[in-house]
């Protein structure tokens, strides 16, 4: 298993403190990412098939791996095996 499919944990303390650190940031990005895959698949097996809105969450789902792939190098918990 790759650690991009590891979920990050949620900062306690980020929550506790109304903030957002790169441990929660990466934690809601990781429940995002799932989110949006699964909503592509949904949208994929749908009769009819909504191509318009496949299409957008794929560019979604781009943009949300794009991101995750550059918080990756600052991850600041080691991934959970």
């Amino acid at each position: 298993m790759s650690t991009e499919d590891i979920a990050p944990k949620h900062d306690p303390l980020a929550e506790e403190m109304d903030l957002i650190t790169f441990q929660e940031a990466d934690a809601r990005l990781f429940k995002e990412l799932a989110h949006t895959r699964l909503l592509v698949e949904q949208l994929n097996a749908a009769d009819p098939v909504d191509h318009e809105e496949i299409a957008a969450q794929q560019v979604r789902l781009d943009a949300l791996q794009r991101i995750a792939e550059r918080l990756r190098g600052q991850r600041t918990q080691p991934p959970i095996d």
